[in-house]
């Protein structure tokens, strides 16, 4: 599915959603705060399976007032590696860091005992950061990516409760996002041989489809 066909099919989904509620009834949330989990996550630890684009938060957490809603939502990731080549006093330790992150601001369209609808505006943003430190013994030489990206646009937000404090919910959103990623290599010894080994900028144009379940407690 090209591009134009996925943010054809997201823009219908958005007009359909918003012209089926508008004429429904709203009803008060029962509870002020939700706190939600990756169901993707869950499966992935069970049966210890790697995912390799994770582009949605782990965990949300949630506060909503009258008709509106404000929700937060992380994934934090790190990974070390350490080796040490036979025979040599080479080391090699490689580290990576990450943090994504989003903010929903929405409004609820419809509400009742067993669904809740909303939508609105939503802002992702995340950094990562991948070092090769390599040691000879003779020299330091690091070798670090930088990259960061943010993003803005429509969200929507669907979900169904099993019971009053236990919803399943999953989102999709359009998003305009700017990004940039920068190599650079450092050296410990001789730091005038510090260089900028590649810098990339650009933005495009992005559509998230659902792509895991949060399960939800209300409280």
């Amino acid at each position: 599915m090209n591009m134009v066909t996925r943010i054809i099919h997201t823009g219908i989904f958005f007009v359909l959603f918003t012209g089926v509620v508008s004429s429904q009834s709203k009803e008060p949330q029962p509870y002020h705060w939700n706190f939600g989990i990756s169901a993707g996550d869950i499966l992935h630890t069970l049966f210890n399976s790697e995912e390799s684009n994770q582009s949605y938060a782990a965990f949300v957490l949630e506060y909503t007032w009258k008709r509106n809603a404000l929700q937060a939502g992380f994934r934090p990731g790190y990974n070390m590696k350490d080796t040490e080549h036979e025979g040599f006093s080479d080391t090699e330790i490689t580290h990576q860091s990450s943090l994504s992150y989003h903010f929903n601001f929405t409004r609820i369209l419809f509400n009742d005992h067993r669904w809740l609808l909303q939508a609105g505006l939503k802002y992702e943003g995340g950094t990562s950061k991948d070092e090769i430190i390599k040691d000879s013994g003779f020299d330091r030489v690091t070798t670090t990516r930088l990259q960061w990206n943010g993003g803005i646009g429509p969200v929507v937000d669907f979900r169904f409760f099993v019971h009053p404090r236990f919803s399943l919910g999953t989102e999709a959103s359009l998003l305009y996002t700017y990004y940039e990623s920068e190599v650079q290599q450092l050296f410990t010894n001789f730091p005038d041989f510090d260089t900028t080994l590649d810098k990339v900028t650009g933005d495009k144009v992005e559509v998230f489809e659902p792509m895991t379940i949060y399960l939800r407690f209300h409280f």
